[in-house]
């Protein structure tokens, strides 16, 4: 029987054009995304180029050399899912680039500029997700991208070894590659199906996340270049509407899986009854190992159980998020404070931690001052009317603020467990 070469050629080229235009029309919210990219960068590189050194630039080299830096890729690592610091570092250093002389860069931004941030990322996301084919092509689960990124490193390490190395010097590097691949071909599990979908996936997830730094970055810019004045409202003003405050208990409401409801409770007691004042690092701890508890509870037999969850389900999850920090607007006493920047809630000075160490402080957490803000304003509305000195109010004053802060702390904790029990439920 004769073979026809012509025809399998043809048939080869036809599967492959057909293949194409499959992966196209399936993908095409994907491709959308990735133009979208490449536009995006583009036009940032030129306004770099025609900007003149200063901040603005340096902010929009730092973005540029995020997105570059995961372009040039094959393969992302383990350290490209560290999602959260990655981001936190870009936003610091383009926060840094526009306020060098401050020890806490981060801390520099308006309230009302931080609510805007959250509300235009929470719109873009949502408009990612209502793409055609979205859906279906983030579906996968972060550990896949763990799995090729890990089965990656590992042909790296083997490129580096030291058989390879003298195999390269002896001329017999070829003959060693040849005998390498050919091991691997045998091996089903390497060369599976598998493996080439996690392929596409690594793609997919190395296109958000371009996007992801690109739309963080422009919004960290617009958010730090704001040089307005910093005008302090007086304490009266704001400390009115303390009692507008909800009693915090917003996450027995929000429908949590009851295997989870014990351990959010616990660690909301930690954030709520810390004795002292509570830093950002510390709460941002507390959230991290929160997930992480959380994603343990719905996956437990998982080896990285903060790795199960699916892109898209991440994408949703930190859209609604987003909504709840957006929301903090409607509440009286944060509509006094939009004008202020972060750092005026971090000024409390080391008075603060004599007040909370001495006999005021014991008696004042008798009825929870400090960390329910109601108590807080009645307690500096009392030292106001009975203690005229400075001394007094300016403790009772400090106490107020940790109090505003420890009530913020544990709302953000609340809406991070809602959202994280959803995003790690099974589905």
């Amino acid at each position: 029987m004769e073979i026809n070469l012509g025809w399998i050629a043809f048939g080869t080229a036809a599967f492959l054009v057909g293949l194409l235009a499959f992966l196209t029309v399936k993908g095409y919210g994907v491709l959308q995304v990735r133009w979208l990219n490449v536009s995006r960068l583009r036009e940032i590189r030129q306004r770099a180029a025609s900007t003149e050194e200063s901040p603005e630039r340096r902010s929009l080299q730092l973005i540029l050399e995020q997105c570059e830096s995961l372009r040039a890729r094959w393969v992302l690592n383990e350290g490209d899912l560290s999602l959260i610091e990655n981001t936190r570092r870009l936003v610091e250093q383009i926060a840094q680039a526009h306020h060098p002389q401050s020890s806490q860069p981060l801390a520099e931004a308006r309230i009302e500029k931080i609510l805007n941030a959250f509300l235009e990322m929470k719109n873009h996301i949502l408009q990612l997700t209502q793409l055609r084919g979205i859906e279906q092509w983030t579906r996968f689960r972060l550990r896949h991208v763990v799995r090729l990124s890990r089965a990656w490193e590992k042909k790296k390490q083997w490129d580096r070894s030291d058989t390879v190395q003298a195999a390269r010097r002896m001329k017999f590097y070829p003959i060693v590659k040849w005998a390498y691949t050919l091991t691997r071909s045998m091996d089903l599990v390497f060369w599976s199906f598998k493996m080439t979908v996690f392929f596409l996936y690594d793609i997919v997830f190395k296109i958000f996340l371009i996007r992801w730094y690109l739309l963080a970055g422009e919004v960290a810019l617009r958010t730090y270049s704001d040089r307005g004045g910093n005008g302090e409202p007086v304490p009266e003003q704001w400390l009115e509407d303390m009692d507008t405050l909800s009693a915090q208990n917003e996450f027995e409401e929000a429908g949590l899986s009851p295997n989870v409801q014990g351990l959010v409770a616990d660690s909301r007691k930690t954030l709520q009854f810390h004795l002292g004042t509570v830093s950002w690092p510390d709460a941002r701890k507390q959230y991290t190992q929160l997930v992480g508890e959380i994603a343990r509870v719905h996956h437990p037999e998982a080896d990285q159980p903060v790795y199960e969850v699916r892109l898209y389900d991440l994408l949703l999850g930190f859209s609604r998020f987003a909504e709840q920090v957006v929301n903090l607007n409607r509440k009286p006493v944060f509509n006094k404070i939009l004008q202020l920047r972060l750092s005026h809630f971090l000024k409390i000075r080391e008075a603060t931690h004599w007040a909370l160490e001495n006999q005021i402080a014991d008696l004042a957490r008798k009825y929870k001052v400090g960390t329910a803000v109601k108590y807080s304003a009645l307690f500096y509305k009392a030292f106001k009317k009975g203690n005229p000195g400075i001394l007094f109010k300016d403790v009772a004053l400090m106490l107020t603020r940790e109090g505003v802060k420890r009530w913020l702390l544990v709302y953000l904790h609340d809406k991070i467990a809602v959202e994280a029990d959803w995003v790690y439920r099974p589905k």
